[in-house]
């Protein structure tokens, strides 16, 4: 696809800018291995950690032409929506699936101007530190936080010089790998790094949107104090290779 191309297709993604945000995040954050237009229907296939697809489809008829594009190396799927499911995944067994609700902050949502002197930047020598506390280490790596932390942006506060609480975006541009140590909970760390990456955000130009598991109800709660709004469920999963006899286990 060349540049003219890339450029019909981003604006026609932009078109349903909430919608498509993590694919069109992905695009400008990520090296796009193929992207194909198939009507109002858009299928892209990137690399950061995984090799993934991402879908744009308005409806069942185009999706069923876009999974005739389909191959078997496309086995890693991100943020495709729920009515899509039924037909990504029929007859087809999974390694893993990762559901989320997406939420996003309305541009009318403001905060009063606080000090945050407390909030100092992520380095790439916190990542292995924050994947030993992670709760999700079956589907990541200490490379892909490091990344992310160069990608940035990213906040943490330290309590002399330990890294009491961090925040990050993802791949995608959503806000992140929220994470608080147990001895430090209770003291509004986590709605301060909230706050202060939604500004640095605004600052770019972008909209701040998180992904949570709707079983996470402090994370949950403390996005729709800060004034986020439910979106739509969204999932990320692995399918398993035709005639496998067993799983490696690995979430790529």
């Amino acid at each position: 696809m060349d540049a003219e191309e890339r450029k019909a297709v981003i604006s026609l993604l932009k078109k349903d800018e909430v919608r498509n945000i993590d694919m069109l995040n992905f695009m400008e954050n990520y090296f796009v291995r193929s992207l194909e237009r198939i009507g109002n229907s858009v299928l892209l296939r990137g690399m950061s950690d995984c090799q993934w697809v991402y879908i744009s489809s308005p409806g069942e008829r185009e999706l069923k032409d876009v999974l005739e594009r389909l191959t078997e190396d496309d086995r890693d799927f991100a943020a495709i929506e729920e009515w899509m499911l039924p037909l990504l995944i029929r007859g087809r067994a999974l390694s893993w699936e990762l559901s989320m609700m997406r939420l996003v902050l309305p541009e009318e949502v403001t905060f009063p101007k606080t000090p945050l002197s407390h909030i100092t930047p992520l380095s790439p020598d916190d990542a292995e530190y924050m994947y030993e506390h992670s709760v999700y280490q079956a589907v990541t790596r200490p490379e892909y936080i490091r990344a992310r932390i160069q990608g940035g942006p990213g906040a943490g506060i330290r309590d002399s010089g330990k890294l009491a609480a961090w925040l990050m975006t993802q791949d995608d541009g959503s806000i992140g790998v929220l994470h608080v140590l147990d001895e430090y909970r209770g003291r509004g760390y986590a709605y301060d790094l909230t706050v202060y990456l939604i500004a640095r955000l605004r600052e770019q130009a972008r909209i701040p949107f998180v992904h949570i598991e709707e079983t996470n109800t402090k994370s949950m709660n403390l996005a729709l104090k800060i004034g986020f709004r439910k979106d739509r469920r969204i999932h990320w999963f692995k399918i398993k290779p035709e005639n496998a006899s067993a799983d490696s286990g690995d979430y790529c």
